[in-house]
């Protein structure tokens, strides 16, 4: 298995695609499993077969590259897909500031700077869901979302 964080941020092009080429001829020739870690999601769309999205250290949404990056369900991959060059969506703009890493809010984590959260009734009971109830890490074997505001796939 090879594991890599950020192996190309701040290369230029030429050398960027030669390590690029060369952790997917290891994992080609060898038969490797590679695990990428990156905030850079054309990286991620290039190489990727799977693709994990995390907010303040727990995945919030796991899938096949093409299901997560083409039609993402969290709103936090939301926003971080709709500030691409050449996105069509308007950009998805975050309330606040993130949560300070150790003082992590109750609850689901995402939820101070959640749009869906935001737009709620302060009526809604689903308000207490997010505030309240943290939800489970996600299973790495099935693709799935960790929100309280959206339909799970069934099946």
């Amino acid at each position: 298995m090879i594991v890599a964080d950020e192996p190309v941020a701040s290369l230029d092009a030429s050398v960027r695609g030669e390590i690029l080429r060369l952790i997917l001829d290891l994992r080609t020739s060898l038969g490797l499993s590679a695990l990428v870690v990156s905030h850079d999601l054309g990286l991620a769309w290039n190489i990727a077969d799977r693709v994990a999205v995390m907010y303040l250290g727990r995945i919030v949404e796991q899938g096949s590259a093409e299901d997560v990056l083409l039609r993402p369900r969290h709103p936090y991959t939301q926003a971080l897909l709709s500030v691409l060059p050449g996105t069509d969506a308007d950009p998805v703009v975050l309330r606040g500031e993130p949560p300070d890493p150790t003082a992590i809010p109750a609850g689901c984590r995402f939820h101070p700077r959640c749009q869906r959260f935001a737009a709620l009734d302060t009526t809604d009971g689903r308000r207490t869901l997010c505030t309240g109830q943290a939800l489970a890490i996600l299973p790495a074997d099935a693709p799935d979302v960790a929100c309280h505001l959206i339909e799970q796939p069934h099946g």
